[in-house]
């Protein structure tokens, strides 16, 4: 863990900038990596915030569907 750090962002917006960089000692700039983002307009179609807040409730739904699903599958078919 010889290397150097640097790690830079720019202030959120509608614009986002983050910097990862790494200099070693001997191997010199070992790495770099830069990410630039864009806000996207939320629409009332398109709503991620409740899209993905949602999803811990979908699932739970799905898992529940599927037991019991299973469930009366299984028992129909033992009580025959």
């Amino acid at each position: 863990m010889l290397g150097s750090w640097n790690i830079k962002a720019s202030d959120p917006g509608e614009n986002l900038t983050i910097s990862i960089s790494v200099h070693h000692p001997q191997h010199g700039n070992y790495f770099t990596a830069t990410l630039k983002a864009k806000k996207l307009s939320s629409s009332p179609e398109l709503d991620h915030e409740v899209f993905f807040w949602l999803m811990p409730h979908k699932v739970a739904v799905w898992i529940y569907w599927h037991v019991s699903f299973f469930f009366i599958l299984s028992s129909c078919c033992v009580l025959r």
